[in-house]
């Protein structure tokens, strides 16, 4: 018939958001890891174009998020919002932290009316910039959540090629020395590796969040495949012998050989940044890989005892290998010395404006009240610790939030951990797990989250993390009918006449 049906792929909601993040996750990095504002802009744009699509064609295959999880994302999204709600001057005055503002405010413009409103925020202009800020990590979890496991893992995989592809930009900078043309222009960086980044510690955050998913899908993927039972009159050595030629296909040996060249082009990446602490967090990400999949090697333990012992000596030698790399070809951040003295003053701060925090993005400035006077010369822009600066900025509500996030991490790695099998998406999900724990250890000691190339890509792990498994879906499923009385009939009982076998002797 020549009127056939319409193109799925052109009617599929989910279709238009899985390339659409695709797109946008191929462009983050770029130009300076979106650390610019005509990027920043043009991913916000694409951002908003995933939400509107998202909410106008939901796709029918997508999961629904928890109302907890809906309340968190809410309050995620209208905090920086909520500081932008004007209030009376003298009532702003007597906000925490404010009145030194206060009064300087009316020293400037002394015939400013006392009831005149104010933004809650001190300057009401960078909490709209970075209220905006937040629609790309945003749009890009919700996005992705709603994906069906099949496209996920395709995105998963494209995640992994673009932290590759960096990986190796960044070997090719460090071989081409400190004035290569592929730096692009950013020589600041010397003889470290930084890819399309401004600085090689956030090239260090984006690899450190790509190895350990490298690590898991080399894992299911090594000898996964079920062997075949042909030729049943062979002996128990010959099925064996047969089973483990089966479990070495063509198409399995490729897979293991991509993932596995992917995983030693994003580590070496990782070395040549020089960054200790993402060499230190890789090395603690090889660990606990080591110790999750050794045992669970193609999903099934496939090679026994032997891959078991044979995985945690591999692991346990890249370990032994990388401390040397550490101590020694690693270099020390020049503010080491210094960032004690920020996270004091940062510490001070968030005393003086506790429980509203100064206002979303307000850092810099609010820092000039407080810099230590011992440490002149230096402007201090970031707290290189994501928690203090956002206890500062948000105050109480960024710590109940951070709060609520562990939380939902750690109940999402009791599921993850339940039965069933251990499909590549589950070990996807437990590879983006251990990359979301080093990024939330990095962000202690750096602003890998203030850069929204690294924000947008771990909303996506978070994403992949926190996607149901599709055990835990069907019983959802279950439940869901049980509830409202959907049950399958029960088999009706057999009558005493019916039985006794009529043609048994």
């Amino acid at each position: 018939m020549s009127d056939s049906k319409p193109d799925d792929r052109a009617a599929d909601p989910g279709a238009v958001l899985f390339y659409g993040l695709v797109a946008l996750l191929a462009f983050a990095p770029l130009f300076r890891a979106g650390n610019r504002p005509l990027p920043l802009l043009v991913m916000e744009l694409a951002a908003l174009a995933l939400l509107v699509w998202r909410f106008w064609a939901p796709s029918p295959e997508g999961q629904p998020l928890s109302r907890p999880a809906w309340i968190f994302l809410v309050l995620l999204f209208l905090l920086p919002l909520a500081q932008l709600l004007p209030v009376p001057l003298d009532f702003w005055a007597g906000l925490p932290g404010r009145a030194f503002y206060a009064e300087a405010l009316r020293q400037v413009d002394a015939g400013s009316a006392a009831g005149g409103g104010r933004a809650v925020s001190l300057i009401p202009a960078v909490t709209e910039t970075a209220w905006l800020a937040v629609l790309p990590p945003l749009a890009v979890f919700l996005a992705a959540i709603h994906l069906t496991g099949q496209r996920l893992l395709r995105l998963v995989l494209v995640f992994l090629g673009i932290a590759t592809v960096q990986a190796l930009l960044g070997l090719i900078q460090y071989g081409d020395g400190p004035n290569s043309v592929f730096r692009f222009g950013n020589f600041s960086m010397g003889d470290s590796a930084s890819g399309t980044y401004i600085s090689r510690n956030h090239l260090a955050g984006l690899l450190e969040m790509a190895l350990p998913v490298g690590l898991a899908l080399l894992a299911a993927t090594v000898g996964h495949g079920r062997p075949s039972h042909a030729g049943g009159g062979r002996g128990r050595r010959g099925r064996t012998f047969r089973q483990w030629l089966a479990r070495f296909s063509v198409a399995r040996i490729n897979q293991a050989a991509v993932f596995g060249a992917a995983a030693i082009a994003i580590l070496l990446g990782l070395i040549f940044t020089r960054s200790r602490a993402g060499v230190g967090l890789a090395m603690l990400g090889i660990l606990l890989c080591t110790l999750m999949f050794s045992h669970r090697l193609g999903g099934r333990n496939a090679y026994g005892l032997m891959g078991t012992f044979t995985a945690v000596g591999v692991g346990l030698a890249s370990l032994i290998g990388l401390a040397p790399v550490w101590t020694r070809f690693t270099l020390e951040d020049p503010l080491e010395d210094g960032r004690w003295k920020v996270f004091d003053a940062t510490v001070q701060a968030i005393g003086e404006f506790f429980p509203l925090g100064s206002g979303a993005g307000t850092f810099e400035a609010v820092m000039r009240r407080f810099h230590p006077a011992d440490f002149p010369g230096v402007t201090i822009n970031r707290a290189h610790n994501d928690y203090l600066e956002w206890l500062l900025e948000f105050g109480l509500m960024a710590g109940v939030l951070i709060a609520v996030w562990l939380l939902f991490y750690a109940r999402q790695w009791g599921r993850i951990w339940g039965r069933g099998d251990w499909t590549p998406l589950r070990f996807a999900q437990a590879g983006a797990g251990i990359a979301l724990g080093l990024m939330m250890l990095h962000s202690l000691g750096d602003f890998n989250l203030r850069i929204p190339a690294n924000a947008v890509f771990a909303a996506f792990l978070a994403a992949v993390f926190f996607h149901r498994p599709p055990e835990e879906e069907r019983r959802r499923s279950v439940r869901r009918r049980g509830t409202v009385g959907e049950r399958e009939p029960s088999a009706a009982p057999i009558p005493p006449e019916n039985q006794a076998n009529p043609f048994a002797d």
